[in-house]
């Protein structure tokens, strides 16, 4: 892993910038704090904010942020997504979980938002569930300035797997896997969590992220009758959180070889459905091998690539050398 300071703000736009000096593009920088630059190479020009260059439309990015509208865009189109609601106050969801009309477990998350924020899966309590609700209402408040409204969805359980769609192409597949320590017989869970977050190569620069301590993981290791303080057997792995992000500590496992072809159709078809160029398509499924018992679960048109470039196993895929050429040739 390279040097903390080489990545600079962000890992995806560091090797993109890398990957640009390589090809002979020109880059111009507007603004350095925010990552707003131009490329420009062969006659041709782009610009790019933090990773992402302009290839996708205006149009299509609005409605991929729209979490609520591309589900039912995808349903139309017989894409298997969760069931679920959107909601903009507490009284009328609670209500329809007291009938029966929702059942745990749920699956709470703002209309739009990325990296996991404010997201809180496998929920299987109305306490928590209300605790959920309010986060969500705390982050909308933060971003945009009001409570908003809010997704319910019923909770898919299987594997966290993300397809990076480019032009037409599936150019590679990761497996995430929530954050999670493994136990030593001497250390704690908190201390153990200190070990990784400290290891080489993980940092908020890093294409690994420290794992989040917050309300999420005490309530999860709640779950398991455990806490911070508890010390684990040496070789027992302990799930910290239900999401899988990357942002909050997961890890990304490639298996590109391992996928059912169908699933790749899937992803393109997903692609192709909502105009995008460039994007990253999220489903769980119970087995990637089989086509079968599986759900779309959500759609990033700004797909952040350097957990692809550098997985914490599995194959690197160079993203940002396909992104240049995707750009210029």
């Amino acid at each position: 892993m390279k040097n903390k300071k080489l990545f600079g703000d962000k890992a995806s736009t560091y090797f993109l910038l890398k990957e640009a000096k390589k090809a002979g593009v020109k880059v111009i920088t507007f603004d350095e704090k925010c990552s707003l630059y131009i490329f420009q190479k062969g006659g041709k020009s782009f610009f790019v904010q933090d990773h992402v260059p302009d290839i996708n439309s205006y149009l299509a990015s609005k409605v991929v942020n729209d979490k609520a509208l591309v589900k039912r865009i995808l349903s139309q189109f017989g894409i298997p997504v969760p069931n679920g609601i959107e909601a903009l106050d507490l009284p009328p969801v609670l209500e329809m979980i007291d009938k029966g009309v929702l059942k745990f477990p749920l699956v709470v998350k703002p209309k739009d938002g990325s990296q996991g924020n404010a997201v809180t899966a496998d929920i299987k309590e109305k306490k928590r569930f209300m605790k959920a609700v309010e986060e969500v209402f705390e982050f909308n408040r933060k971003t945009k300035g009001k409570p908003g409204s809010f997704l319910v969805e019923n909770y898919i359980s299987g594997g966290d797997y993300r397809f990076l769609v480019l032009d037409g192409k599936v150019l590679t597949v990761l497996l995430r896997k929530p954050a999670y320590v493994v136990g030593d017989g001497v250390k704690n869970i908190d201390g153990l969590i200190g070990d990784y977050n400290s290891r080489p190569g993980v940092g908020n620069n890093y294409p690994l992220c420290p794992i989040l301590r917050d309300f999420e993981v005490s309530e999860n290791l709640r779950l398991q009758g455990l806490s911070e303080s508890s010390v684990i057997p040496d070789g027992e792995k302990i799930v910290l959180r239900k999401n899988a992000n990357i942002s909050t500590g997961g890890r990304s496992f490639e298996c590109t070889d391992e996928v059912h072809g169908s699933y790749k159709k899937l992803a393109l078809k997903v692609a192709k459905i909502l105009k995008l160029r460039l994007c990253a398509v999220d489903l769980i499924s119970q087995n990637i091998g089989e086509f079968k018992d599986f759900a779309v679960i959500e759609i990033n048109n700004v797909p952040a690539f350097d957990i692809h470039e550098v997985p914490y196993r599995g194959k690197p895929f160079p993203v940002a050398k396909h992104l240049i050429r995707a750009m210029f040739e």
